[in-house]
């Protein structure tokens, strides 16, 4: 007969490879879908350039305004049922992707998606957090090292899924795959968590915090220094005569890079602990970034790339894993969603800042804005 520990350990076996599988899924929307969305809308109805800009920006747009209430709702009806549902909901949208006759039902659905995605993954990241409590480190470096599989993987199968079989193929299989994860969510064992019995939560009672206002400020440098590099590289090598695959290549080399970092950081006192292993990877990007203006692009953006990738690979998990044990415990859901408003708003600003400074100057801009997202963040912990 099964005592209570082998149980328990069949159910925390059983919560990690669902939740493997709901952190591979989740990321398919943005890796697979996305470099072939602006073109599929362009060919299939018409959109101008400012409308496939706005039907890929509107996401992320929706994202970063719902993640201020998303983090209520996972800590008020708790993980595991918002998730599912969510995963249901992105699932049911991205099928009616093929199914918009017009450009403004597109943009419609992907608001709309875009706001599903602020519950999925704050839930993903808290339930991560909450399982992984015997190794936090090692919990939040092993999924950041599967969404940086899906990084790896899902652009070029994407890419020839739409070639060989069409864009709709592509998209009802995600939505398909979206189900499944819904499924797993359900099946999940939700851990005992504290229950705040407050009436009124507010999502900005997390900025009260110094370690957490340091936090948001080092995700923002990491993801407005990924948005340069995402505008200003791809530029640079074509006004360098390099054609796609190379480009291809060197960004494939970033996610290995970060692939491997993170799978490899499983200590939680490694590098000064979460806050100063994520520091240490925004110094990275930060000079990451004043290489792309300072290298030749002939060989200086491997080395960009690289800095990228070790850079990436540190602060992903490490700001994760700051944001989840630095709220109370029945804050956590809050403090990961107010986390990925500032993830969502430094993608928002990186490559609009990039693009209106241009390309020669956006390094200089990236390495500036990371660099000041240190020395605050190092102020407010001091």
């Amino acid at each position: 007969m099964p005592t209570e520990t082998d149980t328990q350990q069949a159910a925390g076996w059983t919560a990690r490879w669902a939740l493997g599988w709901i952190a591979l899924v989740a990321f398919l929307d943005t890796f697979a879908i996305v470099p072939v969305l602006a073109p599929y809308t362009q060919r299939a109805l018409g959109a101008t350039d400012a409308q496939a800009g706005s039907v890929l920006s509107l996401y992320s747009l929706a994202n970063l305004l719902a993640n201020f209430y998303s983090g209520v709702i996972i800590d008020r009806l708790g993980r595991r049922l918002p998730m599912s549902l969510s995963l249901f909901a992105a699932g049911i949208l991205i099928a009616l992707y093929p199914l918009a006759q017009r450009v403004e039902w597109l943009m419609i659905l992907r608001t709309l998606h875009g706001a599903t995605g602020a519950v999925f993954v704050p839930a993903l990241f808290a339930l991560v957090g909450e399982y992984g409590r015997a190794n936090r480190t090692g919990a939040m470096g092993s999924v950041g090292a599967l969404i940086g599989l899906v990084a790896l993987l899902a652009p070029p199968i994407g890419g020839v899924i739409a070639r060989n079989y069409g864009e709709p193929i592509l998209f009802w299989g995600v939505a398909g795959l979206m189900g499944v994860a819904g499924v797993a969510a359900l099946l999940l064992h939700e851990p005992h968590r504290p229950i705040h019995q407050r009436e009124s939560i507010h999502p900005l009672e997390m900025w009260r915090f110094p370690t957490l206002r340091a936090i948001y400020l080092i995700t923002f440098g990491m993801t407005f220094t990924m948005g340069v590099l995402t505008f200003a590289l791809p530029i640079l090598l074509q006004q360098a005569g390099y054609d796609a695959a190379y480009r291809g290549r060197l960004f494939g080399l970033l996610a290995l890079i970060s692939i491997v970092v993170m799978a490899t950081l499983r200590r939680a006192g490694l590098l000064g602990g979460a806050p100063g292993r994520a520091q240490l990877g925004v110094a990275f990007l930060t000079v990451g970034a004043l290489g792309l203006s300072l290298l030749a692009p002939s060989t200086g953006m491997w080395a960009v790339v690289t800095l990228y990738g070790v850079g990436f690979g540190l602060t992903f998990p490490a700001v994760h894993l700051a944001a989840f044990e630095g709220a109370p415990d029945a804050r956590r859901g809050v403090s990961l969603a107010l986390l990925h408003s500032f993830y969502s708003l430094g993608y928002v600003m990186g490559p609009a800042a990039a693009g209106v400074v241009g390309t020669a100057a956006a390094g200089y801009l990236g390495a500036l804005v990371g660099a000041g997202a240190i020395v605050a963040a190092r102020a407010l912990r001091r």
